[in-house]
């Protein structure tokens, strides 16, 4: 018998290894790209949806239907559409789908994924999400970008003609990067395209990048704290004034346009992670388990040659209650209305000194059952996080 817990949403992540090329300032598992045997790729990618399948039923996971599945990456637009059917196909037959599944696949603006956009709608993809990053030629090379603004706002018309929820990441607030400058493209971007959600990040040096060994070099600067929450607070107005509303630290959203697979994420619901490098999380109900945690082989050659002939997993982690606390609040804290407090479940964070100071400071409050942090504060949150865990 299933046991039925709060957290029964179930999300599938699926990771694609493969870019045209490595961007400085990422550090996801990304590698530039090569041959492969899609034979190969779909039977691994079968073999570890069998294998979670499994894995759900073992701990009792009601796991529903899947309500959300996101191909990520990498450059998933780059897959062969043989090996993103199969998976869906795959995926439809051993868990179902939802009646209003948000099916999410990210694309780069190149004229070859470009052109691919009709047929990815055609096999199920139902939202897309393109890496613009900048919206001037000048940032784009910087970033290592290989599109100039010029495909960027082609593609971005594309896709919105082809699909009815188009997402966009962008990076702001480099150094020298003038916040007027930002604003009036910012500005002109929003008025000329009919755009669902919005993903804006500051640039932050990730250790493992180009980026991080320019900047440990001295050969790269970056924007100061207090400048960078300028473009902060000024882009959230922006986007408030286009009725794009701020739901997470970094997301912005038409309203009914949230990310349903990152709330997912965000809300500590379960999730099933194929490919190099991906990772899954399931609430299980067998005794002294919170959570389990599967990671996969990041090396994609690694990872197919564990896959093929049966599903193995580099490592499986499992976390008690307050390892899956920490968890849940480090990533429910980012979210504008906070997290559940019932998703806690031994509670000793939110009794700790460390909370009263903090609530005590009007810093972070529980309200008609959430915890969040105040709006005021959200700029800060790294370190709001940082001060309730290890106080």
């Amino acid at each position: 018998m299933l046991i039925k817990n709060n957290n029964n949403l179930l999300s599938l992540y699926i990771h694609w290894p493969y870019c045209e090329a490595k961007c400085p300032y990422c550090d996801f598992n990304s590698h530039v790209n090569e041959p492969i045997n899609s034979k190969d790729w779909i039977q691994s990618y079968t073999n570890q949806l069998h294998e979670m399948k499994k894995q759900l039923l073992e701990h009792r996971v009601n796991s529903n239907k899947l309500n959300t599945i996101f191909f990520g990456g990498g450059t998933p637009s780059l897959m062969p559409l043989e090996i993103i059917e199969s998976i869906l196909n795959t995926s439809l037959d051993l868990f179902g789908f939802e009646e209003n599944i948000e099916i999410s696949l990210e694309a780069n603006p190149s004229s070859y994924e470009r052109n691919k956009f009709y047929d990815l709608k055609n096999i199920g993809i139902n939202r897309l999400s393109i890496g613009v990053q900048s919206l001037n030629d000048k940032n784009l090379k910087f970033l290592g970008r290989l599109h100039n603004s010029m495909n960027a706002k082609i593609a971005v018309e594309h896709a919105t003609k082809t699909f009815n929820n188009v997402s966009v990441d962008l990076i702001y607030a480099l150094h020298g990067q003038k916040i007027l400058e930002w604003t009036n493209e910012l500005e002109e971007f929003l008025k000329n395209n009919n755009l669902q959600h919005l993903s804006l990040y500051q640039l932050t040096i990730e250790q493992g990048t180009k980026f991080y060994t320019d900047y440990k070099k001295g050969l790269l600067n970056v924007i100061d704290n207090d400048h960078a929450a300028d473009f902060y607070k000024i882009s959230n107005e922006i986007l408030k004034n286009h009725n794009i509303f701020k739901y997470e630290v970094s997301n912005y959203a038409k309203k009914g346009f949230e990310c349903n697979h990152n709330l997912n994420y965000w809300k500590s619901e379960n999730w099933i992670g194929i490919g190099p490098g991906a990772y899954g999380r399931i609430w299980s109900s067998k005794s002294n388990i919170k959570r389990v945690e599967y990671q996969n082989y990041k090396n994609p050659k690694t990872w197919v040659s564990k896959n093929f002939n049966k599903s193995q997993f580099e490592k499986t982690n499992f976390f008690d209650s307050t390892t899956s606390d920490i968890d849940t609040l480090t990533m429910g804290l980012r979210l504008n209305e906070g997290i559940e407090t019932f998703k806690l479940h031994d509670k000793s964070i939110i009794e700790s000194d460390a909370f009263k100071e903090l609530q005590n400071k009007n810093v972070i409050k529980i309200k008609n059952g959430f915890l969040k942090v105040n709006k005021n504060y959200m700029i800060k949150l790294n370190s709001i996080i940082n001060f309730l865990i290890n106080s």
